[in-house]
């Protein structure tokens, strides 16, 4: 059969609708689309009719009411929702409809792919501002779906106490978030979480994810470049110990040896690297008593090696006795006379009528 069609490629494949509908929202608000799209897929799976049991949160990216009619009467006019924009109105520091119809159409806009992605596109470009302003950075890609999860507020206030309070029990200052989202604020066991866990837990599924859809021509201007999501932070004490670099920085800078600082050392007036011998002195002894330059070299020390001269080497150890020749048997290996070439005449074939 395959000798006369081609095989389905991927691109040829239909694509999906939700992301498409998700893509099509981070184009057009400016947000990075990795995000938007690991935001709706930890929040809903993909599904545009989701529905939180322990909230109002609905659809592809979980809005509580609260937050989409703000966001609807916000950026509804830019998005051509004008009409379901101009019938929300503040009352009391509550965003409400009058008219119950047209408030029951704008909540069901939460289950349209498209415009739910429209509306969290421009979520996250509001958070990030207002979480640059706070911190006075720009935040990580983990640092917004806080923003998402808790407000720009509530995950500012949650940044600032994993650094500086990190064993607070999060629940205490979040209870409401807590109640709603009981598998980030406690473990299996029903123990409540630490901000520091909390941070890594809400972290966890966006590291290394792009924020921004202009992120790259940012980074390449150096304009606010975003680092990379530190989950380690987030995490036990001691549990990422050895593991943290590969997910931070900001750690330390210094060599992870004395050798490894001396080979990566640029020698002066053309002198020849060295590494340190402690460990060759381990496992190499020198016969004897060491003089003082084996002593600076075995220390790694610049200062007392010159480097126009080459340092010797640790020796080897010395052969097992069991392995060297007998003193006899080197002398009458010595008496003996050497024998000339071995005659092979009396083997060749002759040739040639002889």
């Amino acid at each position: 059969m395959f000798l006369f069609t081609t095989p389905q490629t991927r691109d040829a494949q239909p694509a999906n609708p939700v992301v498409s509908a998700i893509r099509q929202g981070a184009e057009r608000t400016g947000a990075g689309f990795d995000y938007l799209l690991k935001t709706a897929q930890r929040e809903s799976s993909l599904e545009p009719d989701a529905k939180a049991k322990t909230s109002s949160a609905t659809g592809l990216f979980q809005f509580i009411e609260q937050t989409w009619l703000s966001m609807v009467k916000q950026e509804g006019p830019k998005q051509g929702l004008s009409q379901y924009a101009d019938a929300i109105s503040e009352s009391g520091g509550r965003l409400t409809v009058a008219d119950p119809s047209a408030r029951e159409k704008i909540l069901q806009l939460r289950n349209d792919p498209q415009v739910a992605a429209l509306m969290a596109g421009a979520l996250t470009q509001k958070n990030r501002d207002q979480l640059a302003g706070a911190l006075g950075r720009q935040p990580q890609a983990g640092e917004l779906y806080m923003a998402h999860v808790l407000g720009a507020r509530g995950a500012s206030d949650l940044i600032k106490a994993a650094a500086s309070d990190p064993n607070r029990v999060a629940a205490r200052d979040f209870p409401e978030a807590a109640a709603a989202n009981r598998s980030i604020f406690y473990d299996k066991a029903g123990q409540a979480r630490s901000v520091q866990e909390v941070y890594g837990v809400l972290a966890a599924s966006h590291a290394s994810t792009q924020v921004a859809a202009n992120v790259t021509q940012n980074a390449q201007a150096g304009q606010g470049d975003i680092p990379q999501a530190e989950i380690a932070v987030g995490l036990r004490e001691g549990r990422a110990k050895g593991l943290v670099g590969l997910f931070s920085t900001n750690g330390s800078r210094d060599p992870v040896s004395k050798a490894v600082a001396n080979l990566w050392t640029t020698p002066s007036r053309g002198g020849t690297r060295l590494a340190s011998l402690d460990g060759g002195e381990r496992y190499f002894p020198r016969p004897g008593a060491t003089s003082a330059s084996d002593a600076s070299a075995s220390t790694g020390s610049a200062a007392a090696v010159d480097p126009g001269k080459m340092v010797n080497a640790p020796l080897p150890p010395s052969r097992p006795s069991d392995l060297s020749p007998t003193t006899a048997a080197v002398s009458q290996t010595v008496g003996k006379a050497r024998r000339g070439p071995l005659d092979l005449s009396s083997f060749m074939i002759q040739r040639g009528g002889a």
